[in-house]
């Protein structure tokens, strides 16, 4: 469920040395290599008719003069699950402006919570309308057209009807929909741009690449941070390699740029809270609880748990083992019961191990 600290970095690095990649595995293609495919930026986009409306009106037809945003994605996907509330804070700032946001579900499988079941447990936190596809109609026109082979993806529809923008929800989505929304999207510009950026980027990427390789603590904090000032939204997955790096060479440093990544860039982000938190207290990472910034993991977890409203599973378990760490081993065990309870059929038996744990070291005392 939890990747080690420096797995994620790993990823971080992957995804950011090429920032026209989104993450996990998922491209976003150049404006000449989408015209490629059968459906790229510039082309009409297929009506959504094979698919089974979940929650919300039915959309027929892309209506002239609305924008639309297809989140596609499905309830065993972590990072789609990871980016609902984006999505939703989208929903919500966008839903009176001409903006029409979908889930649309795609590549079910028999492990996973049903999609009906998991967007009727979100409530409020997933208003947006929520459609499945049927038997693989709906991947096939738009994904596989496209040449998409991962999720989340999303896809911006204009106000003609045709696809402007394909890529990653996390890495570019809020920008364009507000270009689109407001008539000032040229998808040439926007990729032109993009392509400059990613022209500063690399010499800085490969040295970053080289520094962490070399675990040069120093290098790594200081070459994050000029990346991030170069774009801070497309390189804000770094914020935490940086917290890593100032970890390893001024705990005071890291601590402070730790509150002020809480308090501030992550102060709403759940997903990047709970990544604070299960940095200072992951046990695979080999650090002494002695060591640990517990009083930051516990303002991080709690945070990520009441953004979350007390419903994510990954979250509380976060919360449990900074609680444990923290000596109180049976609200630890109250904690991990609860996220045992609430996760998804397919994520609990990841979670026993340490409820288990729990259990015995207070059998122990």
């Amino acid at each position: 469920m939890k990747m080690q600290l420096t797995a994620a970095v790993l990823a971080a690095l992957a995804m950011t040395a090429t920032p026209a990649l989104a993450q996990m595995d998922n491209a976003q293609d150049t404006i000449k290599e989408q015209a490629k495919k059968k459906l790229g930026v510039g082309d009409k986009a297929p009506a959504l008719t094979d698919v089974t409306w979940i929650q919300g009106d039915k959309v027929t037809e892309f209506e002239s003069g609305q924008v639309y945003v297809l989140d596609f994605w499905a309830t065993w996907c972590g990072p789609c699950v990871a980016s609902i509330p984006h999505i939703n804070e989208m929903h919500n700032e966008y839903k009176d402006k001409g903006v029409n946001i979908i889930g649309v579900a795609i590549w079910p499988n028999d492990r996973m919570t049903p999609t009906k079941d998991f967007v009727e447990s979100k409530g409020d936190d997933m208003a947006y309308r929520i459609a499945a596809d049927v038997e693989g109609k709906t991947a096939d026109a738009y994904m596989k057209a496209s040449g998409q082979n991962g999720i989340p993806t999303a896809m911006v529809i204009d106000q003609e009807g045709k696809i402007a923008w394909i890529g990653h929800p996390m890495d570019g989505l809020d920008e364009v929909v507000e270009m689109v929304h407001e008539g000032k999207f040229d998808a040439l510009a926007y990729d032109a741009k993009k392509k400059a950026l990613e022209a500063k980027a690399k010499p800085l990427m490969d040295q970053l690449n080289t520094a962490y390789r070399a675990q040069d603590w120093s290098k790594i904090a200081d070459i994050s941070e000029k990346l991030m000032a170069l774009d801070a939204k497309k390189f804000s997955n770094l914020a935490m390699l940086r917290y890593q790096a100032l970890n390893h060479i001024d705990a005071g440093a890291a601590s402070a740029y730790g509150k002020e990544l809480i308090r501030g860039q992550f102060a709403k982000d759940a997903q990047g809270l709970n990544s604070i938190a299960w940095g200072i207290v992951d046990p695979d990472a080999g650090n002494d609880i002695a060591d640990m910034d517990l009083g930051l993991a516990m303002e991080a977890a709690e945070r990520a748990c009441e953004l979350t409203k007390w419903e994510d599973a990954s979250i509380i378990d976060t919360l449990a083992r900074v609680v444990f760490n923290k000596g109180d081993i049976k609200k630890a065990i109250q904690l991990q019961t609860k996220a045992v309870d609430i996760a998804p059929a397919e994520d609990k038996e990841q979670l026993m191990p340490a409820l288990e744990e729990y259990k015995a070291a207070l059998s122990s005392m």
